[in-house]
């Protein structure tokens, strides 16, 4: 998959999960009046978000590798994470709220129209945070955790803002909610794609074989390479590949490719044991040939 397709495919992941946290929503909400407390309920509800969208951002990486192991992690650890993040999110948003009303602004037409939306869009950018998270949660790549945090806040604060002033120009909309949370979704697909990249070491891309053209990110310090599905890059289907053939490491600001004992590396037709990638070296693993490049 190449990088622009993954940004496409992270907008269209938004998008479900937008779309997935709408009618569980619609039903928290028919029992609001059966809670102790308003803030109560937002947490709830908060948590309630965030099961269902991190569930669906825990599995993108893991559809886009074809790892269904990592799709499980992933759905099962965003299913948690979510969770927290959207409780601590709502609560995070009512406590931005009071101190806006209380401290800030004490006209009712500006609390409306900026205060509300705007705190409330605090308690989004946190959830954001958490979902973006999920993924390097997962790989305990802490490269990936600091692409979660800052594609997380941005896209959940501009993704915040666009559903609370949706539903306010909207208000009268049936659906209102809906598109807006089908924003948010998409918002936080959208800076995570982008932030993805820009913070990335590189790419390696397939020249040859059935996934010619397929992009793998270098988006954390380790990725192994080899056949076996629990590689990062697993390339299926090529000849004289082992099950785990290389590896690619990150020190500093530099990439590395060493292979793994019993297998053959090549960089540039010259054979070697460990190498440091330069801009436009073709690696080739058995019958696979990658070329590297910066994004």
């Amino acid at each position: 998959m190449s990088t622009i397709k993954r940004r496409i495919f992270l907008c269209l992941v938004g998008l479900l999960a937008g779309l997935a946290a709408w009618p569980a929503a619609e039903i928290t909400l028919l029992f609001q009046a059966d809670f102790p407390s308003y803030l109560v309920f937002s947490i709830f509800l908060g948590a309630v978000f965030g099961i269902f969208i991190g569930a669906f951002f825990g599995s993108g990486d893991g559809i886009i590798m074809s790892h269904r192991r990592s799709i499980v992690t992933g759905v099962t650890r965003g299913l948690a994470i979510g969770a927290l993040g959207g409780a601590i999110g709502f609560l995070v948003g009512q406590g931005a709220l009071f101190l806006t009303g209380e401290y800030l602004i004490h006209s009712m037409r500006r609390f409306n129209t900026v205060g509300l939306p705007v705190s409330r869009a605090i308690g989004w950018a946190v959830l954001g945070v958490f979902l973006g998270m999920v993924d390097g949660v997962r790989s305990r790549s802490w490269n990936k955790i600091r692409i979660g945090i800052i594609g997380g806040v941005t896209g959940g604060f501009v993704g915040g803002l666009a559903l609370e002033y949706f539903r306010i120009v909207f208000s009268e909309t049936v659906f209102a909610r809906l598109l807006g949370l089908l924003l948010f979704g998409l918002f936080i697909g959208l800076f995570y794609g982008f932030v993805e990249v820009r913070l990335s070491y590189g790419v390696l891309t397939l020249l040859n074989g059935r996934f010619k053209g397929k992009e793998f990110l270098i988006n954390q310090k380790r990725l192994g390479i080899g056949e076996q599905e629990k590689n990062e890059i697993k390339l299926e289907g090529y000849r004289d590949v082992s099950e785990r053939h290389a590896l690619v490491r990150v020190k500093k600001d530099d990439v590395f490719i060493s292979r793994v004992e019993g297998a053959r590396l090549y960089v540039n037709d010259d054979p070697v044991d460990e190498h440091m990638l330069k801009y436009e070296d073709v690696i080739k693993i058995g019958s696979a040939k990658l070329l590297y490049q910066y994004k």
